[in-house]
């Protein structure tokens, strides 16, 4: 009976393994995909407009930039991906939203995943964004 027991438990937890990696590989391809749209984005885009939106976001990025994104912690990070969706959406509701809605269209697929992936995720992005907007608003002031 322990032997069944002890290989329920090793397939229970191979399983949990590959469920695990496979969230924060499917985290990654999102982060992979908003920058793919951001460089979509920055030749019809001036990022100095947004350079206060880029401050707040790179807070949470570690030892890079959301523009330059490196490193597994960063790329396999759900908060990171949350922000950087957030960050993609804050340009795209500035910008003409004509000439981007293709482009808004696969932002708003990228943020449906994202939900779906985690519970939180959702709450994550609703708190970020009041904070970022804060955040400029009180650069602004300054």
């Amino acid at each position: 009976m322990s032997n069944i027991n002890k290989h329920l438990a090793r397939t229970l937890e191979q399983q949990h393994k590959r469920s695990v990696r496979g969230l924060f590989l499917k985290i990654e391809e999102l982060n992979n995909a908003c920058t793919q749209l951001r460089k979509r984005l920055e030749p019809n885009v001036d990022l100095t407009l947004y350079k206060q939106a880029i401050d707040y976001v790179n807070q949470f990025v570690s030892h890079t930039s959301i523009l330059n994104l490196k490193f597994i912690t960063n790329t396999q990070n759900l908060e990171v991906a949350v922000l950087h969706t957030l960050f993609l959406s804050y340009i795209l509701e500035r910008e003409s939203t004509h000439s981007f809605a293709y482009e808004n269209r696969l932002l708003q697929g990228y943020l449906h995943e994202i939900f779906t992936l985690n519970d939180h995720a959702k709450t994550l992005f609703i708190n970020h964004k009041e904070k970022m907007l804060t955040f400029i608003q009180e650069d602004k002031s300054t």
